[in-house]
């Protein structure tokens, strides 16, 4: 498992490391494996994975999260009804405090089983998640697995980070995603 995540870091991080680096591929692996487990652990909190259950009881047509979704799209940055619903609820909050007391990370948001956003520190860029490989790869049809994205630019966090997706399971199941920002910066300090 963990050589599969540091290939998958190789494939998508090109050019994090400068030629100049002194990072051996094992510590780029231990480096990102910190936040692996960090965003492991957090998907299985019983706060986050209660209200994952919560929303996917709600089985909320994806007509309607479409329709959510270009709603929170044409907030323009505004706080309305349906992000302050995102981003202000109690799970929310424990995201918020996770990024303030960690430099390390940009942003936290959790989705239900089709990808709608259940709760977001800070607001994401849009609600629906679904559509997206950072849901797609580690929801995987149901059989969650880790999925560590390329390094890019965030429109939400407006700063360049990697996104690492874990799973959120419940009773040998795969329910929703939880996706952890880790900045840039952090990447580079370690080299």
């Amino acid at each position: 498992m963990r050589l599969k995540h540091l290939l998958a870091l190789l494939v998508f991080l090109p050019g994090l490391l400068q030629a100049e680096s002194e990072l051996t591929a094992e510590e780029i692996e231990d480096l990102l494996g910190v936040k692996i487990r960090f965003a492991t652990h957090m998907a299985f909190n019983p706060s986050i994975v209660r209200a994952v259950d919560d929303q996917n009881d709600q089985a909320i047509a994806l007509a309607e999260i479409k329709q959510r979704d270009e709603v929170w799209k044409g907030a323009g940055g505004e706080l309305n009804s349906l992000i302050r619903q995102i981003t202000q609820n109690d799970v929310a909050r424990y995201f918020q405090r996770r990024v303030e007391n960690n430099s390390a990370i940009d942003e936290v948001f959790l989705t239900d089983n089709q990808g709608a956003n259940v709760a977001a520190y800070p607001p994401t860029s849009d609600y629906w998640q679904g559509d997206e490989e950072k849901w797609t790869a580690s929801y995987n049809n149901g059989n969650g697995v880790v999925f560590i994205g390329p390094l890019e630019y965030d429109e939400s966090t407006q700063k360049t980070q990697v996104q690492i997706s874990a799973p959120v399971i419940s009773k040998d199941e795969t329910i929703g995603v939880l996706v952890l920002g880790v900045s840039v910066d952090y990447l580079q300090a370690k080299q």
